[in-house]
């Protein structure tokens, strides 16, 4: 919206007598458009600011051999030092977007100058605390200043440096998820926003998954991660955490039981191996005690369908064929799909209609590609599956537009 539309509007308004003249220039005048064109005209010294930097950063390199030992750590220091002094006088003067991106630049160089350095002096790297030291300075721009560029910026450092550890050493650097945890976790906790909610969220789960891997721990585990995401959703007091939490366990849930079913039922079983009960028994156990109390805070009846996709199924190919097994877990999703569907549908939730629609028809697809594969000519299974997924998916999509045709969605 800018003020030469609002005054062609607003032209129309005064002449149906609406509103007076005299109010529709208090109306233009309460929006200026100066912040838009700010927003627009920003993005250029943005993108010189990032391409200076970018060759500056490159000339360095090209003739770093050239240059002695303690001019390039002066020179990096002054160009760090110029960065993060730009940014603070563009912050103040109130130009938000340069000031925030020649920040940012601040950090990268930071970044930079500790691989250079280390280059340099032949340091040898052994562990991801490249990440942990790069990290600081993004955490302490993002408690002050609260914008989400830091926010991404620190959330890729994070990530970026756990996968680089597992890479490059194989080692998990707890240091890095304590970073994470309480910076990223910490930030959202204060200004939940959706966005960074859901980022934080994914990145947990990346982290808990790459843990499991590196410390060759049984993927089962994970599982159990997903579980305790869930069963969390159930206790905490932030809405946003609440939908997140829940809505990733809840999919590691339905990951878990897919994968299942594909290794049950194609005689996998001998490649399959169950964690320790010793330790994961209790665990599980404990987890869904939380879960069904946390269902009886929340006043849900009991039981509730969202916990079968939790209950351990696996267990029982180990006294039952495990083409059986396989074949309860299809039966499992496609009546948690369809569960969530029906919810969907009663409470008219949008998100939990799309999301149940979603499920219902990668279970479809799972159970068509299992059971037909192997007898249909192959021209004519991708042919049929594609008309049977099309009709399925035109089916849900217009009882979807019927059941919300009347007032929209009450959730999204």
């Amino acid at each position: 919206m800018n003020q030469k539309w609002m005054k062609q509007e607003g032209q129309k308004w005064v002449e149906e007598k609406i509103i007076t003249s005299d109010q529709l220039d208090l109306i233009v005048a309460r929006y200026p458009d100066s912040k838009e064109m700010k927003k627009s005209t920003g993005i250029l010294p943005v993108l010189a600011s990032i391409l200076i930097a970018i060759g500056i950063l490159s000339f360095i390199a090209s003739n770093w051999g050239d240059i002695p030992p303690l001019a390039r750590l002066g020179l990096l220091v002054i160009i760090m030092i110029s960065f993060y002094a730009a940014g603070d006088k563009y912050l103040k003067k109130g130009n938000e977007t340069l000031g925030t991106s020649l920040n940012l630049l601040g950090i990268v160089t930071f970044g930079a100058s500790i691989i250079l350095l280390g280059q340099t002096f032949h340091l040898t790297a052994t562990d991801a605390r490249l990440f942990v030291f790069w990290s600081l300075p993004a955490v302490f721009y993002l408690f002050r200043d609260r914008h989400k560029l830091y926010f991404f910026l620190l959330a890729v450092l994070t990530i970026g440096g756990q996968l680089y550890s597992m890479g490059e050493f194989n080692n998990f650097s707890y240091f890095l998820f304590v970073i994470f945890l309480i910076s990223i976790g910490g930030f959202v906790f204060l200004y939940p926003r959706t966005l960074e909610t859901w980022l934080f969220t994914i990145g947990l789960s990346i982290q808990a998954f790459l843990l499991v891997i590196i410390e060759d721990l049984n993927l089962l585990w994970f599982f159990l991660f997903g579980f305790a995401l869930y069963t969390a959703g159930m206790w905490i007091n932030k809405s946003l955490f609440k939908q997140s939490f829940k809505r990733m366990g809840s999919l590691i849930g339905f990951a878990f039981a897919y994968g299942l079913y594909f290794t049950l039922t194609n005689e996998f079983l001998s490649d399959f191996e169950f964690p320790n009960p010793a330790f994961y028994l209790p665990a599980l156990i404990a987890i869904f005690a939380l879960a069904i109390l946390g269902k009886r805070k929340e006043s849900i009846y009991l039981p509730s369908w969202e916990l079968i996709i939790f209950v351990p199924y696996f267990y029982l190919a180990k006294v039952a064929d495990p083409l059986l097994t396989g074949l309860l877990y299809l039966v499992v999703m496609f009546a948690y799909s369809g569960f969530m569907l029906a919810e969907g549908y009663r409470n008219e939730n949008r998100s939990q209609i799309n999301f149940g629609i979603v499920l219902f028809l990668l279970v479809c697809l799972m159970g068509y590609f299992n059971l037909a594969w192997a007898f249909m000519p192959k021209s004519m299974f991708f042919l049929i599956g594609g008309i049977l997924l099309f009709m399925l998916n035109g089916f849900l999509q217009r009882k979807k537009k019927r059941i919300l045709k009347n007032g929209g969605p009450h959730h999204e």
